[in-house]
This record gives C-alpha cells, sequence and structure tokens, in this order.
C-alpha cells in the first residue's frame, strides 16, 4: 500500500494518526477503533434497530460537507488502489481475468481494461 493512506473514518493520513489496521474494503486508526469500540460498549444491543449507521455529514454545516468532499474524493482513490494491489496479487498467483472478474462481479474484459490500463 501507499504510504499517504487515511484512516476510512476519520480521513486523515497515517502521518498524523500512526499505524493503521486495514481490511480489503478499509483501513482504521487506532483512535477511530477506540471510539468505535467505546460506542458499541455504551449503547444496548437492540438487534431491532436496523435503521444503519449514524452518518457522519448530519451534524455538518455546508461549508464544512463541501470541505471533506475532497477527502472523500481521495479515500475513493486510495480504495482503487488497494483494490488495484489485491487484483495484482490474485494476478500473481496466477489467477485468470475470468475469476477476477467473476469475484468483482463484471466480465473477464471489463476486469482486464480496468486493471491493466494505467
Amino acid at each position: 500500500m501507499a504510504s499517504d493512506v487515511f484512516c476510512s473514518y476519520c480521513l486523515r493520513s497515517r502521518s498524523e494518526t500512526g499505524p493503521l489496521m486495514a481490511s480489503p474494503l478499509a483501513t482504521i486508526c487506532r483512535a477511530c477503533a477506540e471510539n468505535a469500540i467505546s460506542m458499541f460498549a455504551s449503547q444496548p444491543a437492540d438487534e431491532s434497530d436496523l435503521s444503519g449507521p449514524v452518518v457522519p455529514w448530519r451534524n455538518l454545516r455546508d461549508d464544512e460537507l463541501l470541505a471533506r468532499l475532497p477527502e472523500v474524493a481521495a479515500a475513493g482513490l486510495q480504495v482503487e488502489a488497494h483494490l488495484k494491489t489485491w487484483v495484482d496479487a490474485a494476478r500473481d498467483r496466477g489467477l485468470s481475468w475470468a475469476r477476477i472478474g467473476e469475484a468483482l462481479g463484471m466480465t473477464r474484459q471489463s476486469a482486464w481494461e480496468r486493471f491493466t490500463s494505467s
């Protein structure tokens, strides 16, 4: 992964947060992970509440929301680069473009075009 990765939750860079834990879909810094654990611990487990996660933009003013858009766009680029790294690992193992495309819900040709150009 590139050295300038971001926490998927607070969008701060690794240089600001320190080490990040990564999954195929997201990265998280220690502060966000500890905050999430604290939030889970402070709220009763109510499995009937399926309304979804609290979204961060609800409490932002318009200018704050607009200021975050470039950060979210950068995070999207980071996710795309991370996906390419995983696809490269699959190709290094000799997995076919057909299998990679199937895993990603696209054709072999679409997968090849998306991940071999640039």
